[in-house]
């Protein structure tokens, strides 16, 4: 899984001037429904991790709107709320507005190994350590990446498969995801950055190409890549 230890000071990005911010406050208002929601039962969950978002920023929730959204406006990282129910973690709450091609109601009440499902090989690799993690848990995070074809940030669903292998105009998209004990329940954020191969000095792009080349086939044919 590559999960690190994390120094909670460093946890959240609070820069207020980050233009994802902006984006997000226009995508809470114009597409709602698709980057919020809250399971049954999955109130007090959303509200506990809420509050530790805004304590963690110094800040308290104005209580005009839900308390998820109000906390998810505080910072640049996507908020996912996990709680323990019928002996497995479920995405319970979430604020997601740059998800990576996958529709958060597809998602919610879904136990994290099934959200992964769509992975290659994730249940029979990861499936049981994964809930090992999260029974055991202190605070961690991870790094993932990809590469996609389209820049944009918000992308709910899969694009039509690339008719070309990844190359030099394509896009680096970047997640640093963290794992955040709340009480009884986790705090799942994502903060992700996107960045032009063709900005990238040559030896890491050449590095970030190849690896993309050298992907398993199921591998590359979930990240939408076509292979040379």
């Amino acid at each position: 899984m590559g999960l690190r230890p994390l120094d909670l000071t460093t946890w959240l990005d609070v820069d207020s001037q980050h233009p994802q911010r902006v984006l997000r406050e226009e995508l809470l208002v114009q597409r709602r429904d698709d980057v919020f929601a809250v399971a049954p039962g999955g109130e007090a969950a959303a509200t506990a991790v809420a509050q530790a978002v805004a304590t963690w920023c110094g800040r308290r929730l104005p209580g005009r709107d839900h308390p998820l959204v109000e906390a998810a406006t505080l910072v640049r990282e996507d908020l996912c709320v996990l709680q323990r129910l019928e002996a497995a973690w479920r995405l319970v709450a979430a604020v997601v507005c740059f998800p990576s091609r996958w529709l958060l109601a597809d998602k919610m009440g879904q136990d994290v190994v099934s959200i992964h499902d769509p992975v290659p090989g994730y249940r029979q690799q990861l499936g049981t350590p994964t809930g090992r993690v999260f029974d055991t848990l202190s605070p961690r995070w991870r790094m993932n990446w990809t590469l996609l074809d389209d820049p944009a940030l918000f992308q709910p669903r899969m694009a039509t498969t690339p008719s070309a292998p990844p190359d030099e105009s394509w896009y680096l998209r970047v997640e640093r995801q963290c794992l955040v004990p709340v009480a009884d329940y986790v705090a799942f954020t994502i903060r992700t950055d996107v960045v032009a191969l063709a900005d990238l000095g040559a030896p890491e792009r050449t590095a970030v190409l190849r690896s993309a080349a050298s992907a398993p086939v199921d591998l590359a044919t979930y990240r939408g890549w076509v292979s040379r």
